[in-house]
C-alpha cells in the first residue's frame, strides 16, 4: 500500500467515519505495529495489548485526527508513547521482569547445509541486534525491518536525520561485523 492510499484511507476514517477504511487500514499496520510494540516491550501480550490500544484510540479520537499529515508515523509515535508509559509503570511498581527470548521459526526451501548456515546466521544477527544500545537498536528496526525513512524515524523518536544515519551506520557495522560476512569464488 502506497502513502497516497495510506492517507486517503485515514482520511475517509477520520473525516467519513469509514468503517471499511478503519478495516484496511488497522489490517495494513496491526502486525508492524504489533512487531515494534514487541520490540521495546519484549512482551507479546503487552505488544498485542498496546497495538489494539493504539487502533482504539485512533477510532475514538478519529476526528480531531484530520490534521495528521502522515498517519504512519502517527501510529509509531502513539505506540511508542504507551510503550513507554507501560515500561514507566512497570519501573515503578518494580515488577520489572527480564524479557524471555522468543524465536520466530522461519522455514527456508534449501538443503540441510544451506539451513545450518542460514540459522547460524539469523541467530547472531538476532543476538546482534538484540545487543545493540536501546535508541542503535530502535533506529535498526524502523528503517530495515518497518521500512519507514529516515525523517519519519527522526520524528518517531524526536531525533535529527543526522542522528538517525549515524545511529543505522553503527548498527549495520556491528551487524557486518557480527555475521562476519564472506564471499567464496565459485
Amino acid at each position: 500500500m502506497d502513502q497516497c492510499t495510506i492517507n486517503e484511507l485515514f482520511k475517509n476514517i477520520t473525516a467519513d467515519n469509514d468503517q471499511a477504511a478503519f478495516k484496511a487500514f488497522y489490517n495494513h499496520f496491526f502486525i508492524k505495529l504489533l512487531r515494534f510494540s514487541f520490540s521495546l516491550t519484549r512482551s507479546k501480550e503487552v505488544a498485542e495489548e498496546i497495538t489494539n490500544d493504539v487502533f482504539m484510540h485512533c477510532w475514538q479520537k478519529r476526528q480531531s485526527l484530520t490534521d495528521i499529515k502522515n498517519p504512519q508515523v502517527y501510529l509509531f509515535v502513539v505506540a511508542k508513547n504507551k510503550a513507554i508509559d507501560h515500561i514507566r509503570k512497570q519501573a515503578a511498581s518494580r515488577q520489572v521482569a527480564l524479557p524471555e527470548d522468543e524465536h520466530l521459526d522461519i522455514a527456508f526451501d534449501s538443503d540441510p547445509e544451506q539451513l545450518m548456515i542460514s540459522a547460524e546466521m539469523i541467530r547472531k544477527m538476532e543476538f546482534t541486534i538484540g545487543q545493540l544500545p536501546p535508541k542503535c537498536r530502535m533506529v535498526y528496526i524502523m528503517v530495515k525491518q518497518y521500512g519507514l525513512r529516515y525523517k519519519e524515524v527522526a520524528t518517531v523518536l524526536n531525533l535529527s536525520v543526522k542522528t538517525v544515519e549515524n545511529q543505522l551506520a553503527i548498527a549495520m557495522k556491528k551487524l557486518t561485523t557480527a555475521v562476519n560476512f564472506t564471499l567464496e569464488r565459485i
